[in-house]
């Protein structure tokens, strides 16, 4: 990136784009020349191939579209060919809310949160979510009023479109609002003329009383003010243009271009609804931000925004945006998004925001107050004060760079000539005259074929946002044999009733499992029962397998039975995911019994049927280690926590059940899961069958390779290995018995 030159030895400033990524802070007081230093960048992000997103409120940013004469360029030391190749690359976008007079582009307030988010990232986004209602109603967040309502809402956004129960349109989510008791028991019955009561509702659904969370005033002048978007003027917000969608505006209408997406501000005027609007271009990019994999320094975006004052203020203050521009600036970077704030006043800025910038450009300041506050800045960078006193005779488009990436001390820039025009900002009608014909109907056929609508996807969204609560459904329906696609999980007790009519490989499997797994139990009890009778073995053993054995027992019982009670099904859960892991070292334990201590044996038969048990329940066991092992994101990280305290956290804060977006995440479906399986189970019996092949060919025999009298190590990897195939052809066996009835 060729930013300009150094002003003590004119030699020409070249950056690399990637010193960006951790993100840039313009400072300067009117005139410093931020517009041109925030145009040079975006103009090498274009020739780089990077594409921007621009929030410009006043307007200065889209004269991007117009290009500077070449002799402009030349005259002032400018490079003409990286002029033209700007030209070549630039598609520029002035995109107008409320107006056609650009880009027409509106907010979709009712965008579900992407079901590839993980529990805490869901919670996040529901959240936000809930917070750009809580501001359209024109509440207060700060205040105490203002958090009830946001926790409200997010209770009924998550909860209704769990069940299923659309809200796609201010008229709708405004009725569910006012009464939800009996819009939500509505939908759940609508076929019942006598209605449950709503306590009953609650429970079986796993719901809060949402009747008693606000004052009884406010939900009638909550409901009012979310029905008054469904007309008039304030509808156009929603409805008029192309909805924000990152993928769209990072998409070249023509091949080879490189989208400069400038979000013109003028045509909002209220002060309120632009907090908004930024907030929602913030929701979507974050949202956006955490869909994309994590790259290696490949920056994939341009986020600037102009004229940051209005929306990351000092504390205490918290407009709307403030919150999810500070989630953008903290994980941006390894998502490959660099982000640039712009502003003339930078004591009405948040330091602990632009602190973060790791690369400052800073212009012209006279006054005492915001020279202090750069001064408090650049101590928290550790250094490079010296440099503060030039600060009021800098000129237009002169600026100290500091940025430790590229040097320790301040570089004293001088801004390169720009390749486009500049000039005061564009008002409406130079936006429209400036926009062509052909993007025009490009963002048209963008618009039209657009349709906004709550899909399967919705209820797998929605699984860890509402897990703030703890449900627990993907358990219920596994244990009652239901074909769910929504949701996997590993368990051990219970669910033998997936044997009969379980319609899902993986589930059976499990059945079959937990079957063997307590036939094993039953016949243990017995001998260990005599085993005690006979002296042979200390009575607290007996009691041990005793015990475990009536625990299981109980589970599978009460799970079988009684599986129609949601709520009894999750404070069962919670036992059952302790003891499955007691069940799992019990087994082991009377495996190496059956082995090592002689006094205790179950029969010839029987301790084969133990071994085999023990082989299938390993397996799931490590099946779900592994998906919590990813879906906690474990990792050494040698900055900051280490691997316990990540392994903690990050198992105390997973539920039992797997949704469709961890399960995306880590991916690994059901029928994932079954290929991986098999594919493993395929490679162990390639290795094993190419051992024996390699031994013949070099004149080794099975005792020389797997070693024994009558080679019981090659005995057991075959019964190891036969067993993992039975269950596997038993479990898809089942599932085409029950899928034919």
């Amino acid at each position: 990136m060729e930013l300009g030159t150094s002003r003590d030895t004119n030699e020409a400033i070249v950056i690399d784009s990637n010193i960006l990524a951790r993100h840039a802070a313009m400072l300067g007081s009117t005139g410093s020349g931020k517009t041109v230093m925030a145009k040079t960048l975006i103009e090498e992000f274009t020739i780089d191939d990077i594409p921007s997103l621009i929030i410009d409120p006043q307007g200065d940013l889209a004269r991007l579209c117009l290009n500077a004469k070449n002799k402009d360029i030349k005259d002032n030391n400018g490079d003409v060919d990286r002029a033209q190749e700007f030209r070549e690359k630039a598609e520029v976008r002035i995109w107008t809310p409320l107006r056609k007079k650009g880009l027409p582009i509106c907010i979709d307030p009712f965008q579900i949160p992407s079901a590839k988010l993980d529990q805490e990232e869901a919670i996040t986004a529901w959240d936000m979510v809930a917070a750009g209602f809580t501001s359209l109603a024109d509440y207060d967040m700060e205040k105490p009023a203002g958090k009830q309502v946001r926790t409200y809402l997010y209770e009924i956004l998550v909860h209704s479109t769990r069940l299923g129960l659309s809200l796609d349109d201010f008229l709708s989510l405004s009725r569910t609002v006012k009464t939800p008791q009996s819009v939500i028991t509505e939908h759940l019955y609508p076929d019942n003329e006598e209605k449950p009561d709503w306590v009953d509702v609650c429970r079986d659904y796993d719901l809060p009383d949402f009747t008693g969370m606000l004052p009884k005033s406010t939900y009638d002048e909550l409901s009012r003010r979310l029905a008054a978007y469904s007309s008039g003027i304030n509808q156009l917000l929603f409805s008029n243009g192309v909805p924000i969608n990152i993928d769209t505006l990072l998409k070249p209408s023509n091949s080879g271009k490189v989208p400069i997406n400038v979000i013109y501000l003028n045509t909002i005027q209220d002060e309120a609804q632009k907090h908004y609007f930024v907030q929602e271009i913030s929701r979507a990019l974050y949202s956006w931000m955490l869909e994309q994999s994590n790259t290696d320094n490949k920056l994939k975006l341009l986020f600037f925004m102009d004229e940051v004052a209005p929306y990351l203020p000092p504390a205490p203050r918290n407009p709307p945006a403030k919150d999810l521009i500070k989630l953008i600036f903290k994980q941006a970077r390894k998502y490959g998004i660099a982000s640039v704030l712009a502003t003339q006043n930078a004591s009405d800025v948040d330091y602990k925001i632009m602190a973060q910038a790791n690369t400052k450009f800073i212009g012209r300041f006279s006054q005492p107050q915001d020279i202090d506050k750069v001064k408090h800045l650049l101590k928290e960078d550790g250094g490079n004060l010296d440099m503060i006193k030039e600060l009021p005779n800098l000129g237009p488009g002169q600026f100290q760079m500091v940025s430790p990436d590229v040097s320790k001390k301040a570089i004293p820039l001088q801004c390169r000539w720009l390749y486009t025009e500049h000039g005061a900002p564009f008002n409406e009608e130079q936006v429209d005259k400036n926009t062509s014909k052909s993007l025009r109907n490009w963002a048209k056929h963008n618009s039209a074929k657009h349709s906004k609508k709550i899909d399967a996807h919705a209820s797998a969204a929605t699984a860890a946002g509402a897990s703030l609560r703890g449900g627990s459904r993907g358990m219920a329906a596994a244990s009652s044999g239901v074909d769910v696609n929504d949701a996997f999980e590993v368990r051990l007790m219970g669910g033998l009733s997936v044997i009969r009519d379980g319609k899902d490989p993986l589930y059976v499997m499990q059945g079959i499992t937990n079957a063997m797994a307590t036939l094993v139990l039953l016949w243990s009890m017995v001998v260990l029962s005599n085993q005690w009778s006979e002296g042979a073995l200390d009575w607290t053993w007996a009691l041990l397998g005793l015990l475990i054995t009536i625990s299981v027992l109980l589970i599978i019982g009460l799970e079988s039975f009684l599986g129609h009670d949601i709520e009894l099904q999750r404070k069962i859960s919670r036992f059952a995911r302790f003891s499955q892991y007691g069940l799992f070292i019990w087994l082991w334990t009377l495996l190496y019994w059956e082995y090592y201590y002689l006094d205790y044996t179950l029969g010839d038969n029987l301790s084969i049927v133990l071994e085999v048990s023990v082989v299938w329940t390993t397996i799931f066991i490590a099946l779900e280690g592994l998906h919590r092992l990813k879906l906690g994101r474990l990792e050494v990280n040698f900055e900051g926590e280490g691997l316990m305290s990540k392994l903690k956290d990050g198992m105390g804060s997973l539920s039992s059940v797997l949704t469709t977006s961890e399960i995306k995440e880590m991916e690994a479906s059901s029928k994932e899961v079954m290929t991986g399986l098999r594919w493993l189970l395929d490679f162990c019996t390639f290795v094993v069958f190419g051992t024996i092949v390699w031994g013949n060919i070099f004149g080794k025999n099975l005792e020389d390779l797997f070693g024994g009298e009558g080679n019981p190590h090659l005995l057991k990897l075959a019964l190891w290995l036969g067993s993992i195939y039975l269950l596997i052809f038993l479990g898809q066996s089942i599932v085409i018995k029950n899928t034919q009835y």
